[in-house]
């Protein structure tokens, strides 16, 4: 699939549920998700409002009118199905990675992996570097106490981790959930789809590296620097 591109100057005010619904759509063509295992979500920050997949219904049945709406302040469902169960993780991440206009979450096989074995995905080679700024991370388990909340917690585990390891959601944006899976999001919610298929690969060679060399580290400090910032920093010089 070609990931589409919005005008960067408008996506922040004007957010058509169709992109929503396509975008979802596109973790089924992109082997993200399989049944109904996972969401995307988009903010309209004119109303302080998340669009997202509504729950348990399969990707292929989405449509416009399906959609949920939901108030970013409160939380509150205002238009549409009822929302994903994993709104509340959506919600904590809009209200405090300020840029974030998409969010993705899936099970994606080999991010899920690493989420599972709470092992952070290494960063091995400039292909991660060109995307995420050094390992992604993985998150705090949600303690037992919290369980009946687990959503809204697993997103404050999130935001407390990016906050405790001074992280910046902008280079880093995804995080690992122990024994979950995985949250990507960007400045739209094309962006965080790029991002969601470029980490999946990324996922797949960190583990077949690490296979063939356990013993494997890391990138220097300064290719990864090298190839982030040339195409995400101030004097970037990648692309026309």
């Amino acid at each position: 699939m070609e990931l589409k591109r919005q005008n960067k100057k408008n996506w922040r005010h004007i957010l058509d549920t169709r992109d929503v619904v396509s975008v979802n759509q596109s973790l089924i063509e992109e082997n993200l998700v399989i049944f109904t295992w996972g969401n995307a979500s988009a903010k309209e920050t004119k109303d302080n409002l998340m669009y997202i997949k509504p729950s348990g219904v399969p990707f292929s049945e989405l449509n416009s009118e399906k959609i949920s709406v939901v108030d970013i302040s409160t939380g509150k469902s205002i238009k549409g199905l009822k929302p994903s169960i994993d709104s509340p993780t959506h919600l904590e991440i809009y209200r405090h990675f300020e840029n974030v206009g998409g969010i993705i979450h899936t099970h994606s096989k080999y991010c899920t992996i690493f989420a599972q074995s709470k092992m952070p995905i290494p960063c091995l080679g400039t292909t991660h570097a060109d995307y995420f700024y050094g390992d992604i991370p993985v998150v705090d388990d949600v303690s037992s106490s919290k369980l009946d909340n687990y959503e809204e917690n697993a997103g404050k585990k999130i935001i407390q981790h990016f906050k405790e390891n001074k992280l910046s959601y902008k280079n880093m944006p995804a995080a690992l959930l122990p024994s979950h899976g995985v949250f990507v999001w960007g400045e739209t919610i094309f962006d965080a789809l790029e991002n969601a298929v470029v980490l999946e690969n990324i996922a797949e060679m960190a583990y077949k590296t690490l296979i063939l060399s356990k013993e494997k580290e890391s990138i220097s400090q300064e290719l990864l620097d090298r190839h982030y910032f040339r195409k995400h920093g101030a004097d970037r010089y990648y692309g026309q």
